[in-house]
C-alpha cells in the first residue's frame, strides 16, 4: 500500500523548496496562479480536505516519488505515451512538410524543456505541448471532421434495427405472478440503462464504417459490469423511482462516438426522474467533446435541441440553481479545461455544479489518475468505463463521510423559517432591522470580526427599544460557505420583511473597540461596510429592494463608495479582490 504523503511543510527546508517548487512548475499554487487554480474555498465544493493544506491531481504514488526525488521510471514511461500521442497528433492534421517539421522541432524543444525537471505531472506536459500545438497550428478544429465521422456513425447505429431488435427485447426481465407493474417498470428501465452501458464498449461501432453484425451486439450486451458498482448504482436508481429525491447527476464526459451512446443514457436518467448537468471540456483535447463540437457538429446539435446550453464559466449558486430548476431536464456546461479531470484548474461553474449534484458520474479513463490517491471527494463518484468490448468497469467513490451538505430546500427553508418569525414580530408592531458588517474581508480576522458584529449587535439592542436587530452571525452553521450564506440570505433579504437596513460604518467599528476597551488596530482602523464585497452585493439588493419598499431605510456608507468591490470570492467568507 502507498504511503500518505507528508503534506505540511516548516521542518526540513530542502523538501520544503522541492514542495513549493512541484505546485509552482506544475502551476497548480493558487497563491502564484490566482486567476487559474481554484482557491482552497472553490476547491472544498470538489475535495473533501479534512484540514490539510494542499491537493495534487495525481496518485500518491507518483506524488510520493517526485518528493523523494525517484519518479524517472513513472515519470519516463508516462512522458513516452504523451509524446507518441502529440506526434501522431501532429503527423495526422498537418499535411505540409515544413509546416509539419517546424512543429515537431519546435515541440521537441518544449518536450525537452519541461521534462528535464522531473516535476512535471504528465497530464500538465500534455496541457502545455497541446496549447502550442493549438495556437500554432493553425487549425480551428483539430480532429473536428474525425470526431463528427464517429458520431455519425454511433448515431447511425442508434437508430438501426438491430439496435432496436436489442435494446427492445424482453430477455432478461424477471416476472412471475407477483411482480408489480412498477416493478415491471424498474426493471425495463436498468435492463435497457445496462444494455446500452455494455453497447457502449463497442468502440468498433463507432470506429468502423461497417456496424458490428448481430452476434457480435448480442454478444457484448450479455458482457459484464462490475457488480460492486453496479450493484449500488442500480439500488440508488431505485430510490429516484421509488419517487424519495429528484436527484441531480453532474455526467463528466465524453468522447466521440460514445458521447451519442451517453446522451442515449442521460435520456434513460432523465425518464426515470434525474436532472443531469453534462459537462464538456472548453476547447480541444483529443477525442473529447468540447464547446466548439457543439456548435459544430449537426448530430450534437439535433440531439441536445432542448438542452440548456451555457457558456457562462463563473455562474453563481443562484444562477445555477434557477437553472436546474427550470423546465429543462439537460444542463450543458464546459469543466473550463483542456485536460483530464483536474479539480485544481476546473470552472467555477463546474466547481459548484459538483457541489449541487447528488452523484457524478465519470466516464473519462484518463481522469482516473487524480481519483488513485487518499483524497475523498465531496459527492459519491461513479466512474464508468470500458475495459473492452462487453465488458465495462464501474468503480465507486464513496464522499468523504463528515462532508457537510446544504440542500437548496435546506437554505430555502432556513430563510423561510425566519421570515415567518420576524413576520410575527412585526405583527406584534416591532420594526426589523438587518445589519450588514464586515465578515471575513480581513483575511485572518474572521474570528475578530465575529466579536466585532456581536459587541456591536448587543449595544444596539441595548440602545434601541422594539426593534429586532437580525445579526447574520448569529445563524451561521458549521459547514456554510459564502455560496450557502449568500443564497439563504438573499432569500430573506428580498421577503420586504426589513424596515431598516443599516451597514457598518467606520463609527460602528471604533464604538466596538471601546466597548471592548481596546484600541482600533491597524487592520481595523478606515474600515466599513464598503470594504466588503458581501455587504457590496447586499447594498444592490438593499437599493433594489427600496424602490418596492420606499419606506424602507437605508443607514451607512453612501453607494457610490461601494463601487470598488466588484467580485466575491467564490465560497469564500473573504473577499478576492479590491478593484
Amino acid at each position: 500500500m502507498t504511503t500518505k504523503p507528508i503534506l505540511h511543510t516548516g521542518t526540513d527546508p530542502d523538501r520544503d523548496a522541492w514542495f513549493t517548487n512541484f505546485f509552482t512548475e506544475n502551476h497548480l499554487a493558487f497563491e502564484a496562479f490566482p486567476d487559474v487554480v481554484a482557491s482552497p474555498e472553490q476547491l472544498s465544493f470538489i475535495v473533501h480536505m479534512e484540514g490539510e493544506p494542499y491537493y495534487y491531481p495525481c496518485s500518491d504514488e507518483l506524488f510520493n516519488a517526485i518528493m523523494e526525488k525517484r519518479a524517472d521510471l513513472l515519470l519516463n514511461s508516462s512522458y513516452i505515451r504523451i509524446w507518441g500521442r502529440i506526434e501522431g497528433l501532429v503527423r495526422s492534421v498537418l499535411d505540409d512538410p515544413y509546416r509539419q517539421q517546424y512543429l515537431m522541432n519546435l515541440l521537441t524543444i518544449k518536450y525537452t524543456h519541461e521534462t528535464a525537471s522531473r516535476v512535471l505531472l504528465p497530464s500538465r506536459l500534455e496541457k502545455r505541448l497541446l496549447r502550442v500545438f493549438t495556437n500554432l497550428s493553425e487549425i480551428e478544429r483539430p480532429l473536428g471532421a474525425e470526431r463528427e465521422m464517429q458520431n455519425r456513425r454511433a448515431f447511425r447505429f442508434l437508430h438501426s434495427q438491430l439496435f432496436h431488435e436489442t435494446i427492445n427485447s424482453h430477455e432478461g426481465l424477471m416476472i412471475d405472478k407477483d411482480t408489480t407493474l412498477d416493478e415491471i417498470t424498474q426493471q425495463i428501465y436498468l435492463l435497457r440503462l445496462r444494455r446500452m452501458l455494455l453497447l457502449s464498449s463497442m468502440e468498433s461501432i463507432w470506429n468502423r464504417d461497417q456496424p458490428p453484425d448481430g452476434e457480435a451486439v448480442r454478444g457484448a450486451v450479455a458482457g459484464s459490469i462490475s457488480a460492486e458498482g453496479w450493484e449500488w448504482f442500480a439500488g440508488w436508481l431505485r430510490g429516484v423511482m421509488a419517487g424519495r429525491n429528484a436527484p441531480y447527476i453532474l455526467w463528466i464526459g465524453g468522447r466521440s462516438g460514445e458521447i451519442i451512446f451517453d446522451l442515449a443514457i442521460i435520456d434513460i436518467l432523465i425518464d426515470m426522474g434525474v436532472k443531469v448537468i453534462l459537462a464538456v471540456k472548453q476547447a480541444f483535447f483529443y477525442d473529447s467533446i468540447s464547446f466548439a463540437d457543439l456548435l459544430e457538429d449537426p448530430i450534437l446539435d439535433e440531439l441536445l435541441a432542448g438542452a440548456d446550453i451555457n457558456t457562462d464559466l463563473s455562474m453563481s449558486k443562484k444562477a445555477l440553481l434557477g437553472k436546474l430548476r427550470s423546465d429543462a431536464k439537460l444542463l450543458v456546461i464546459s469543466d473550463g479545461t483542456l485536460e483530464q479531470f483536474n479539480p485544481l484548474l476546473t470552472s467555477v461553474t463546474f466547481a459548484r455544479a459538483f457541489k449541487e449534484a447528488d452523484l457524478v458520474i465519470n466516464r473519462c479513463p484518463g481522469s482516473e489518475e487524480c481519483m488513485k490517491n487518499h483524497f475523498q471527494f465531496t459527492r459519491d463518484l461513479l466512474s464508468i468505463t470500458r475495459l473492452e468490448e462487453g465488458s465495462v468497469r464501474m468503480l465507486l467513490r464513496r464522499r468523504h463521510p463528515r462532508t457537510v451538505r446544504f440542500l437548496e430546500q435546506d437554505l430555502r427553508s432556513k430563510a423561510e423559517t425566519l421570515i415567518f418569525m420576524v413576520n410575527i414580530e412585526r405583527q406584534r408592531g416591532r420594526k426589523i432591522m438587518f445589519y450588514s458588517a464586515i465578515v471575513g474581508s480581513i483575511p485572518g480576522q474572521l474570528e475578530q470580526a465575529k466579536k466585532i458584529l456581536n459587541v456591536f449587535v448587543a449595544h444596539l439592542r441595548n440602545t434601541m427599544d422594539n426593534v429586532v436587530i437580525i445579526n447574520p452571525g448569529e445563524h451561521f452553521e458549521e459547514g456554510m460557505d459564502a455560496d450557502d450564506l449568500m443564497y439563504m440570505w438573499e432569500i430573506f433579504q428580498r421577503s420586504g420583511m426589513i424596515d431598516i437596513w443599516r451597514f457598518q460604518t467606520v463609527q460602528d467599528i471604533e464604538k466596538a473597540f471601546a466597548l471592548m476597551q481596546m484600541k482600533v488596530p491597524p487592520e481595523w482602523t478606515g474600515k466599513d461596510a464598503t470594504y466588503s464585497t458581501g455587504c457590496t452585493k447586499e447594498m444592490e439588493i438593499a437599493m433594489d429592494m427600496q424602490k418596492k419598499y420606499p419606506e424602507m431605510q437605508i443607514i451607512g456608507p453612501p453607494w457610490e463608495r461601494f463601487l470598488r468591490r466588484k467580485e466575491y470570492g467564490v465560497g469564500k467568507l473573504y473577499d478576492r479582490v479590491l478593484s
